[in-house]
């Protein structure tokens, strides 16, 4: 990975460097130091990368999409327990009150089976050993 803003400038800073440098030895030695320094922070930036994906391993926070996971829980929880609960609430207490909506099931359904499929790929993935 190179650092795209080095990169962009590295023709400047030779430029730069150049003029500031009149001994061309002297220049290309500082040209040389700016490319080791810039190559040690690509393996840190590089490094940095993996530690944080090993932590996202880790915490079991890999694959799985938790806005999506919580937004079906929630909308599947209000679709088939929590409204009715409300409607026998209404029933029971006699109000006369509009009753709360319904959902649209449809998109509830596709996520519900999306999010089953992946993980039944995933399972079998696991059960054969091709993934880890």
């Amino acid at each position: 990975m190179a650092l795209p803003i080095i990169g962009a400038l590295a023709p400047v800073l030779g430029t730069v460097i150049d003029r500031l440098i009149p001994d061309k030895a002297e220049a290309a030695k500082v040209k040389m130091e700016i490319e080791a320094q810039t190559a040690r922070v690509e393996a840190d930036i590089q490094q940095s990368i993996l530690d944080l994906a090993k932590e996202d391993a880790k915490a079991g926070k890999g694959g799985y999409r938790w806005g999506a996971g919580w937004l079906c829980v929630i909308s599947l929880g209000y679709a088939w327990i929590i409204r009715d609960m409300i409607l026998w609430g209404i029933a029971i207490a006699g109000l006369d009150v509009a009753p709360p909506p319904a959902l649209p099931g449809e998109a509830q359904y596709s996520m519900l089976v999306g999010m089953l499929g992946l993980a039944g790929v995933r399972s079998y993935d696991l059960m054969k050993g091709s993934r880890k």
